[in-house]
């Protein structure tokens, strides 16, 4: 019981950390656009399922702790699949979220090779004082809805490349269609 003590408090560190990196701010679980956003609470969690599950290490659950849902995600992929985790790529990950959305995912891992050459924490500081995000670079002026912890997430940028594109709004990304066009 005690161990696993320790292991909800590294994933609450690794959470927190994340928390304080990116949004600056400790956010609750939330339900945005449909989508669950597990927030710091939910990250604790993880942080110590995961840990406790895995090899119960602290250093486990507090980079569960810090990487949320994904981690979540990547253990029932490595689970499902028998897929070494180590080398699953960046750009696996986008295919594999594309595909399940039903977008090109040739063209989602194009825009985001463009976008930030595959980079989810890319941050471009605009003139303005805005801020493009992630993958995709997704802008905070233009879509405050996207949390910093959204838009850093591979999953969930990519979720949000796909419904956008679904909506007819691939424009958003014409700044790099040179780039990914071809």
């Amino acid at each position: 019981m005690y161990s696993l003590l320790i292991l909800f408090i590294a994933g609450a560190v690794g959470a927190l950390v994340k928390e304080i990196l990116e949004d600056n701010k400790i956010v609750l679980p939330k339900k945005i656009n449909g989508e669950l956003c597990l927030g710091f609470l939910g990250s604790v969690f993880i942080g110590g399922v995961v840990g406790y599950l895995v090899d119960n290490d602290p250093v486990t659950a507090a980079l569960a702790g810090f990487t949320g849902l994904s981690a979540i995600e990547s253990l029932l992929l490595k689970k499902n699949s028998q897929i070494d985790l180590g080398k699953i790529t960046i750009a696996a990950i986008i295919r594999s979220v594309a595909a399940t959305e039903e977008v090109d995912p040739d063209l989602a891992v194009k825009v985001a090779k463009c976008e930030s050459n595959l980079s989810p924490t890319a941050v471009n500081m605009n003139r303005d004082g805005s801020q493009d995000r992630g993958l995709f670079q997704i802008n905070d002026k233009f879509h405050p809805e996207v949390s910093n912890q959204e838009a850093f997430d591979i999953v969930l940028s990519t979720r949000f490349f796909c419904k956008a594109f679904k909506a007819g709004n691939l424009s958003w990304w014409n700044c790099t269609k040179d780039c990914w066009e071809k």
